[in-house]
């Protein structure tokens, strides 16, 4: 019996949504991993709140990278406005954080390629 190959239909599977600008920046993200970890928010986010709790072990596990890496990835996503990262706790201290997703501000998704730009972030390039 052959198997035969198919195109997807993305009907017949799940599938993660994942902000255009953000695959599309060539800019901003300067390594791929930062892209990986916007990526694996948007796999655990809630689809109404864009909100979700993925511990930083998780996203290193799904990144196939080490937590630090995913911490400094984290740290970039924040300082371009693309997520916010809130600390929780329970009674036994830290647990993981809450990740939200934003929509990318206008200077991110322009790009930030032209001379006379204005982003916040321009030392951030």
């Amino acid at each position: 019996m052959t198997n035969v190959k198919r195109p997807i239909d993305f009907h017949d599977h799940r599938f993660v949504r994942v902000t255009k600008s953000v695959i599309a920046d060539e800019t901003y993200l300067d390594k791929p991993v930062q892209k990986l970890v916007y990526a694996v928010l948007c796999f655990h986010a809630d689809n109404t709140s864009k909100k979700s709790h993925p511990s930083v072990q998780t996203i290193a596990d799904k990144c196939r990278c080490s937590t630090n890496t995913v911490r400094s990835a984290l740290r970039r996503l924040k300082e371009l406005e693309l997520i916010d990262v809130k600390e929780r706790k329970n009674g036994n201290g830290q647990t993981s954080n809450e990740y939200t997703l934003w929509e990318p501000p206008d200077w991110f998704v322009a790009g930030g390629t032209s001379k006379n730009d204005n982003s916040p972030l321009q030392d951030l390039k």
